[in-house]
């Protein structure tokens, strides 16, 4: 059934107007994203209402007197939209720019590069759901708190702007410009880095999504930000299974890998949320297997107009934050699920320190009515990420916090394919220097599509089978 906006709505969007021809563009403010290395570039784009050339200078922040920054970079062709990426520059930094416009455009902002070393400290805010600035006030007002905290960057699920739901063209530009007014001071303040949401229309290749934001791919990327991998999909309707094969690969990729200390999916949709919102079946039916098979350290979604921090499902941590603007919804704070929710305005603010991530969530005002810290852990890494079938392989498995903590024992229970066969059962050897179990074996020529495995310790008959969903590890492709 297809879905009609309302009076209300419309009205609360502004897109009632005595003038029969409103404008058909915009004036895009400049914002700063990440698309290639988030340590050493960043891009920045805007754009105006008629073409011209233009140029941007920068500096860092706690530059000399006498320092004037690199040369400024120009662009001599002229275009309506102007795209910057800034590259070479110094990790951990940050940056004041100031962007030009032959029409006369002049802006200034800030940005941050991530650091190099993994284990320095930052923090970034998670900012979702103002559906174009629907109650603009509550939008301004969050947006103003984020603005005040001053994290490294920010974060969002996405429905920034209201383009499935406009009554025509000139309302989907309405919401954009709402949009833009309310995080103005937002996004000349920090990179702001997301992932479409539904209102969003990722789904349409004419959507206003697709010319906004200047990202590394419009639906699923992956980026790098100290020890975070984070894994960013599009989660529109019926888009989870389409993805599926891609998030597992890339949840693989991060989750094997040594300089990798938390994976942390982000997207819309959330796959659990209680309350006038519900979690979404197809994703709880094709991603969360893969969060639990992976590892994933905590997974960020918006959507429900709330914030649900969830007790962990299958070991993984999932938090739902959608107060950025949008109308809120009823929650149920009581759910068996759910570890702490309330329906108000709010950002969430996350330090991050190595292998310790700490949540507050926050209302527009400062004051901090949630907090939660977790600690990285993952038992499984395997060698290489993507095993070659006739090749060795090595299996390292932490026991540290699992039911196997105190054997003196384990072994390697390897199948292929969700177990449709079992392939070896292989003593694991302890490895000194770092007390994690370790077993090498060469890649049978059986398996379709992966390796499963779990652990068991023989003498006191106990498994440790990541409730019981098992590790997998995707072969690597021949073709």
């Amino acid at each position: 059934m297809k879905k009609r906006i309302s009076m209300a709505r419309v009205a609360a969007l502004g897109l009632l107007c005595a003038d029969p021809a409103p404008a058909r563009t915009w004036a895009a403010p400049a914002m700063a994203t990440w698309t290639e290395d988030p340590r050493t570039s960043v891009t920045l784009a805007w754009e105006r209402h008629e073409a011209g050339t233009a140029r941007v200078a920068y500096r860092e922040r706690n530059h000399s007197a006498t320092d004037s920054g690199p040369e400024p970079v120009a662009q001599a062709e002229p275009a309506r939209r102007h795209v910057f990426t800034l590259r070479d520059l110094m990790p951990g930094t940050h940056y004041d720019y100031s962007v030009y416009s032959s029409d006369g455009y002049v802006a200034r902002g800030r940005f941050w590069t991530a650091p190099a070393d993994p284990s320095t400290p930052f923090t970034f805010a998670l900012h979702n759901d103002l559906q174009g600035g629907v109650n603009v006030e509550a939008a301004k007002a969050v947006s103003a708190g984020i603005v005040k905290a001053n994290p490294d960057f920010v974060l969002s699920t996405g429905d920034l702007g209201e383009s499935r739901f406009a009554p025509d063209q000139a309302g989907a530009v309405e919401s954009w410009n709402l949009f833009f007014e309310c995080v103005a001071d937002e996004l000349a303040s920090f990179v702001f880095q997301p992932v479409a949401g539904n209102h969003d229309e990722p789904e349409n290749p004419d959507s206003f999504w697709h010319r906004l934001f200047e990202l590394p791919d419009p639906h699923d990327y992956t980026l790098d930000v100290g020890p975070i991998r984070f894994i960013l999909v599009d989660s529109t309707e019926n888009e989870a299974p389409r993805r599926a094969a891609w998030l597992a690969r890339e949840l693989q990729k991060a989750a094997f890998d040594p300089a990798v200390t938390w994976v942390i999916p982000a997207f819309h949709r959330p796959p659990f949320s209680e309350g006038e919102r519900g979690g979404d079946a197809s994703i709880r039916e094709w991603w969360v297997p893969l969060f639990t098979k992976y590892e994933a350290g905590l997974v960020l979604s918006g959507h429900a107009h709330t914030y649900q921090r969830m007790k962990p499902i299958e070991g993984v941590p999932y938090l739902v934050s959608g107060g950025g603007g949008g109308w809120l919804y009823q929650v149920a704070p009581d759910h068996p699920n759910v570890e702490f929710a309330t329906s108000t305005y709010h950002f969430v603010q996350f330090r991050v320190e190595g292998d310790k991530i700490r949540i507050e969530g926050t209302l527009p005002d400062g004051t901090e009515f949630d907090r939660a810290e977790y600690l990285a852990h993952r038992h499984v890494r395997v060698e290489p990420a993507f095993p070659a079938r006739g090749e060795a392989c090595t299996v390292w498995y932490d026991a540290q916090g699992g039911p196997l903590e105190k054997s003196e024992r384990v072994t390697l229970h390897l199948g292929r394919d969700e177990f449709a066969g079992l392939l070896l059962d292989l003593p694991m050897q302890r490895d000194a220097a770092t007390g994690r179990w370790k077993a090498t074996f060469t890649v049978p020529e059986s398996p379709k599509w992966h390796l499963a495995f779990c652990f068991f310790d023989p003498e006191r008959n106990r498994w440790h089978n990541n409730h019981a969903r098992n590790w997998q590890a995707l072969v690597a492709r021949e073709w």
